[in-house]
């Protein structure tokens, strides 16, 4: 036992001085990082006193300038103001810390900070509220997008509740380096939806008005919106917690007498003496069992691996899973290649009656260092979508806006989120694209490696198209006007790692953790994406990797197009997830928690969610763990599961009864678009059941010109009418079904009809999956209102006699039960086949070109000046907004 006195005594000595060395060395960083700028002005005014001390630094407003705090020129008084670095460039809002007299001189300044570093909007003056409020409106272009509430107290306790002391006290740093104070500024943001022509602010008492139009909204100093919450969206502050080694360097590298060329160097000779060290050790005492180190890296025994075998047959039907893969080295290990199913797995969320939803394997890739795997990760986009959010520090956005850094926390999404990884380059190292749930916060840049993901749930790579013929200059304006119109969610990340069959095809030397012109391979840590020619996703993950053998791992994996993403061992992570009400627990685990690899923890900002998880690879080490589903400063991407049929079973009876099945219907392709099963006693006294996924079916007045193939009929079923409703309401990715009184703005109405009673023979609803159910009576005693509640279903709408599911057959037209049906086609609403793929290749007409064309335009920077101060932009497109 360790007690008093004793060995437990002088390990917690011992602890706690590393503690207080901890705090030193903050306080010492904190030190380093307070900028101050020693000035004297005497210009009449302490305003314009303020502008002629700051003239070398920034153009102020001088009218714009808010003061507050002390009035003695012994102490600083703290200010705001809007201020400019170029002319016709939008505004920005600072702060800074002077000492003014009586006379209005300035005697000293320090902490000057650039608040907002939007390069796309115009902050406009703030206004004062109260004794510890202001507020300003932003303008992007010619419309108001958003006015902001600031608390000049300081950031709200909330912003970091439940960090450790630790992330507090770094925290704090990060806020003298980025606000000029410790405490920060509280912002909570109100976006206007729709952006309006003209907007006023006043206040009244002790709350905010903002008039935009004809609208009136009003806000309380707690950023509760008291009136017009129509109008407004309201945007909180938030901040994810950061980690520790990963937030020193990035602290150290913004300050302004270092900069990230010296840290890059740094980096790549540690990694160099590391590299060479592992090299030394292994050759001299031999590299480790490959097989059995992989097993214990991705946690599956010798028996998990010969079960989950049968699951890594392709099946012929779906193209599903991927064929192995053909290892690189000559003597490759045991099952190197082979694709291992992640089914039955506690730690991973599944859908009823699917496929397995993800697959892992690994490769060597270099002779030179065996001890080197890369470990993939590879999903179907059919039945898995791929999104990406932005962190609520990373990137930031070109007009304000903020995101929230975290898988929503919607139930919908929760119960199907089953994985999550680290995004790209921070934006310092190239400002690389970055669009995120519609809202752009980094525009492309050309020739950029890209994925995206659009409004139908497409994923398409590549690289980005070129500029428009005859610019010369990399601006904003004509950069976000090339954004195609249905894509919603794109990361960049240098140039592609391979196209077609070819690695490295723009010839690129510079992969990242090495100066700007260094030629030299690091071995790290590294991460990329890739889209195979079959049309599915892998992401690849492994240590001491350079480029070119990343590239390699992705010519094996049969890419066709790849991505570049994150680097170094705290950046880089795959983790799977399992969510789940706590009102709803899943079976229990029977064992300890593995600490290094697995966890269970309450889903923050969702306390009625926990969520059971573990990593990919036992060695990842993420700057925090679970990291994805947390509140993170960094972008990354997560996985969530998409419903595909037939879906789970509704009970294990007699001859099938309850048991949807695809088999005999029409589909167009993997996913299916129709299961039907039945319920009741004999065929002359039983309901039929038919799932219907409308992404698959489209129902005509939804579909496009290229969908001409009818799957199914509902006869006679143009001329319905009801008080109730089947409407399709889009979303950002997809669409949404349901049964509703009234059609909501922006919704299409598909049928319409009465609601579903005990006598209804026949009717249609929708399932919480988003499936429609249509239920067709033969004789059956139980109420068809029954039936759909057993098939997850709450609503529906009663079709008359004459309306009838009919499947379009190679013989016949033919109801659920088989039997021929007559359709007239003119007047029945027609369920068309969607052929379209889930993947494409991202502008194929794109080819790779020299540097001197992609390297001037990725190299140009439109925001991130860290380290080097405001730069005032002086070329041809400093205007440009």
């Amino acid at each position: 036992m360790l007690g008093k006195g004793g060995m437990g005594e002088r390990i917690r000595t011992v602890l706690g001085r590393r503690r207080r060395l901890w705090m030193l060395s903050l306080v010492g960083l904190a030190g380093l990082v307070v900028v101050r700028w020693n000035g004297f002005a005497s210009a009449g005014a302490a305003s314009a006193s303020l502008a002629e001390v700051l003239a070398d630094e920034v153009d102020v407003e001088a009218e714009s300038v808010l003061w507050w705090g002390p009035e003695s020129s012994v102490e600083y008084r703290s200010a705001i103001f809007r201020g400019f670095v170029a002319d016709g460039q939008p505004a920005d809002l600072y702060y800074v810390a002077a000492r003014v007299t009586s006379d209005g001189d300035v005697l000293a300044v320090r902490g000057l900070s650039n608040l907002t570093r939007s390069s796309s909007a115009d902050e406009l003056s703030p206004m004062r509220i109260g004794d510890d409020h202001a507020a300003y409106a932003v303008r992007v272009g010619e419309a108001y997008d958003a006015f902001c509430l600031l608390d000049l107290r300081g950031e709200a306790p909330s912003v970091t509740e439940g960090w450790p002391r630790r992330a507090r006290a770094q925290n704090a740093i990060s806020n003298l380096q980025e606000t000029g104070r410790l405490a920060g500024f509280g912002r909570t943001r109100f976006a206007l939806r729709p952006a309006s022509d003209d907007l006023a602010l006043r206040v009244e008492g002790s709350q905010l008005v903002a008039e935009a139009g004809e609208a009136r909204v009003v806000v309380g100093l707690d950023g509760e919106v008291v009136e017009g919450t129509e109008r407004v969206e309201r945007q909180d502050q938030e901040k994810g917690m950061p980690g520790t080694i990963t937030w020193v360097v990035d602290t150290v590298r913004n300050l302004s007498f270092v900069g990230p060329e010296p840290i890059a160097w740094l980096e790549s000779r540690v990694f160099a003496v590391k590299d060479f060290f592992q090299r030394a050790y292994y050759g001299a005492f031999g590299t480790p069992d490959t097989e059995e180190r992989v097993a214990e890296e991705l946690g599956v025994t010798e028996e998990e691996s010969r079960r989950r075998a049968e699951f890594s047959i392709t099946d012929p039907e779906i193209g599903w899973p991927p064929a192995s893969l053909d290892p690189i080295i000559d003597e490759p290990a045991r099952g190197e290649g082979e694709w291992i199913a992640i089914v039955e797995d506690p730690f991973v969320q599944s859908y009823p009656n699917a496929p397995p939803a993800l697959y892992t394997t690994y490769l060597q890739v270099d002779p030179e260092r065996p001890f080197t795997r890369v470990y993939l990760a590879v999903w179907d986009p059919r039945a898995v979508q791929l999104r990406m959010m932005s962190g609520t520090r990373e990137p930031e956005s070109a007009t304000g806006e903020t995101a929230r850094g975290m898988v929503p926390r919607n139930p919908e999404t929760l119960r199907r989120v089953i994985a999550g990884f680290n995004g790209g380059f921070q934006s310092l190292h190239g400002e690389f694209g970055m669009m995120s749930e519609g809202r752009v916060y980094l525009p492309p840049k050309p020739w950029a490696a890209t994925v995206a993901v659009h409004r139908d749930g497409r994923v398409s790579m590549g690289s980005w198209r070129g500029p428009p013929e005859g610019v010369r200059h990399y601006a904003e304006r004509w950069a976000v006007r090339q954004i195609p119109d249905d894509m919603v969610e794109y990361r960049q990340n240098l140039t592609s790692v391979v196209e077609g069959d070819r690695w490295n095809p723009w010839r690129r030397w510079y992969w990242g953790a090495a100066p700007q012109g260094d030629q030299e391979q690091v071995f790290i840590d590294r991460s990329g994406l890739c889209l195979t020619e079959e049309g599915f996703l892998i992401y690849f993950w492994g240590k001491s990797m350079g480029a070119e053998e990343l590239g390699k791992a992705m010519l094996a994996g049969r890419c066709m197009r790849g991505l570049h993403l994150d680097m170094n061992q705290r950046h880089t992570a795959f983790e799977l997830y399992r969510a789940f009400p706590r009102a709803d627990p899943i079976e229990e685990l029977g064992r300890r928690l593995d600490g290094d690899m697995e966890f269970e923890i309450n889903v923050p900002y969702a306390r009625e969610w926990r969520v059971r998880g573990r990593k990919l690879v036992r060695s990842m080490t993420p700057m925090t763990f679970p990291r994805y589903i947390r509140r993170d400063p960094r972008d990354f991407f997560y996985l969530t599961l998409k419903p595909v049929l037939p879906g789970p079973h509704l009970r294990e009876g007699e001859e099938g009864e309850g048991v949807f099945v695809t088999s005999g219907l029409p589909h167009a392709g993997w996913t299916h678009a129709f299961a039907r099963t039945w319920l009741g006693g004999a065929e002359d006294a039983r309901t039929w059941l038919v799932r219907i996924d409308a992404s698959r079916a489209l129902p005509q007045p939804l579909a496009g010109e290229e969908e001409t193939e009818v799957l199914a009929y509902l006869t006679n079923a143009t001329s319905t009418e009801g008080p109730r409703h089947l409407v399709m309401e889009p979303q950002l990715i997809g669409q949404r079904y349901r049964i509703v009184s009234e059609v909501p703005e922006g919704a299409t109405q598909v049928l319409s009809g009465t609601p579903v009673t005990a006598t209804s023979q026949a009717a249609i609803g929708v399932d919480q999956d988003g499936f429609w159910v249509y239920a067709e009576a033969a004789g059956d005693p139980t109420s068809l209102v029954e039936r759909l509640q057993t098939a997850g279903v709450d609503e529906a709408i009663e079709l008359p006699e004459n309306v009838r599911l009919a499947f379009v057959t190679e013989e016949i037209m033919a109801g659920p039960d088989g039997y021929e049906r007559e359709v007239d086609a003119l007047a029945a609403l027609g369920l068309l086949a969607n052929s379209r793929p889930s993947t494409e290749v991202l502008f194929p007409n794109v080819e790779p070109r020299p540097y001197m064309y992609w390297g001037p335009m990725q190299d140009s920077r439109v925001r991130y000046f860290r380290g080097e101060g405001p730069r005032r932009f002086t070329g041809p497109d400093a205007g440009a907004p």
